[in-house]
């Protein structure tokens, strides 16, 4: 294979679509131009409507817009016909060409998949799936394995419920790693409790003037 050709043809294809696509635009404000001017004229107080509609069906005759996009689309087929049958004959379609005989760690393939179910908090379906597996992970592993996103769910529902304590215990736990990371996430946690805490206290201090005891 000839990476050059290649790289030609795409070069010619290229630079026929960038001709086809500006002659396409100039045609189509020529056309807009010519109904804008008829436009205005309509709108004066003494048009003549009937003239204007027929100087205007006169000028979009002489633009002829199908006629001159006919010739660029034509010609941007032709080379476009021309790079696929380079592609080809340079490129292999059949996809089988390309398998390989690999084999797969079963085991591997079934951790993610009950990941993928544990992270999608579906955590019965998870734990079905690794308990119907040949000489699949113990119990403490997969406990291990699912234990992260119980977190995470048990965290944001928490959250839902207008409590940080879970996600600011986690952000203390692993703050090393979030500092690591770039990541001001425990600032930004202990704001929002900062805030919540302000909330709370109007909503008290207007509980109280409201004659609350």
């Amino acid at each position: 294979m000839e990476l050059s050709t290649l790289k030609d043809a795409f070069d010619r294809t290229s630079k026929k679509q960038k001709l086809s696509s500006s002659k396409t635009k100039e045609v189509i404000d020529q056309v807009g131009q010519e109904i804008e001017s008829a436009v205005l004229k309509l709108q004066s107080v003494n048009s003549d409507q009937k003239s204007i509609f027929r100087d205007l069906r006169n000028k979009l005759n002489e633009i002829a817009p199908m006629s001159q996009l006919e010739g660029t689309q034509k010609d941007l087929h032709i080379v476009l016909s021309k790079y696929a049958k380079i592609l080809e004959k340079n490129f292999n379609p059949d996809i089988s060409k390309a398998y390989r005989n690999v084999d797969f760690d079963s085991h591997t393939i079934n951790q993610i998949i009950a990941t993928h179910f544990y992270r999608h908090g579906l955590f019965d379906l998870g734990d079905c799936f690794m308990h119907e597996q040949s000489n699949e992970l113990p119990e403490n592993a997969i406990a291990a394995l699912k234990s992260p996103f119980m977190e995470m769910y048990k965290i944001r529902d928490a959250i839902t419920s207008r409590n940080l304590e879970p996600a600011l215990s986690w952000a203390e736990t692993h703050r090393d790693q979030l500092l690591e990371n770039g990541s001001s996430l425990e600032l930004k946690l202990h704001q929002l409790q900062f805030v919540e805490i302000l909330q709370k206290q109007d909503k008290i201090r207007l509980w109280r003037m409201q004659g609350g005891i």
